[in-house]
């Protein structure tokens, strides 16, 4: 799945069928990407971001990942060439706009 071209539905059935491998993942709301992070096991950090946004309100529409090597690296890539794209961070990314 490429991470950057299309979101599927961040549901329980998709978290269950995303890989047990290292990577790179965003959260989607409204078609636009407002949140990249890195995972050692893609599965798990979906499971926990679905988990999390459940308690807290803040919902996704949905979600889409890359398997990395390296998933630092790739999530710094992946937020340098948002930020040169927008002129601003993923707005969950960015702890100037995170509501308080």
């Amino acid at each position: 799945m490429s991470i950057s071209n299309r979101s599927v539905p961040f549901t329980e059935s998709l978290v269950a069928a995303a890989p047990h491998a290292p990577g790179v993942f965003a959260l989607w709301q409204g078609g636009g990407i407002v949140y990249y992070g890195r995972a050692a096991t893609i599965r798990i950090a979906l499971d926990e971001q679905l988990r999390a946004r459940a308690i807290s309100g803040e919902r996704c529409s949905g979600c889409s990942w890359e398997v990395a090597t390296d998933p630092e690296a790739r999530q710094q890539e992946l937020m340098r060439d948002y930020l040169a794209a927008h002129r601003a961070l993923p707005l969950w990314n960015d702890p100037q706009r995170l509501p308080t």
